[in-house]
């Protein structure tokens, strides 16, 4: 049972990452082994295409949390931060504590909940 989790959140990671618009020679899409097993959650629907934004998908969101703070992802969804667009990553550390992360995406910056 375990083994085809494993093996299904491989197989949605690499979707991800291919499905990805700047895959090919992007420097910011996770390689895979770090991208699953994580959950995408659709959250704010709002235009991003006309908005200038720094962060501009949850894979992006994810690096921009982890450089921050160790741990893994579990979750990456879509909401409002401080009023702008943004990302909530929830994160597990190694001691079995579970946190949420929101990363601005009109700045990039991140804090933790």
């Amino acid at each position: 049972m375990q083994r085809m989790f494993k093996l299904k959140a491989t197989l949605l990671g690499l979707m991800l990452v291919i499905s990805s618009p700047s895959f090919a020679g992007a420097s910011h899409v996770l390689p895979l082994s770090s991208a699953a097993p994580f959950e995408l959650v659709p959250g704010l629907k709002d235009n991003r295409q006309s908005n200038n934004l720094v962060v501009t998908s949850a894979q992006q969101a994810i690096q921009i949390a982890k450089r921050s703070y160790s741990g893994k992802v579990l979750k990456v969804q879509s909401s409002s931060v401080n009023g702008h667009p943004g990302y909530r990553v929830k994160l597990l550390t190694n001691d079995g504590v579970i946190f949420y992360v929101s990363v601005d995406a009109t700045n990039g910056s991140v804090r933790r909940n």
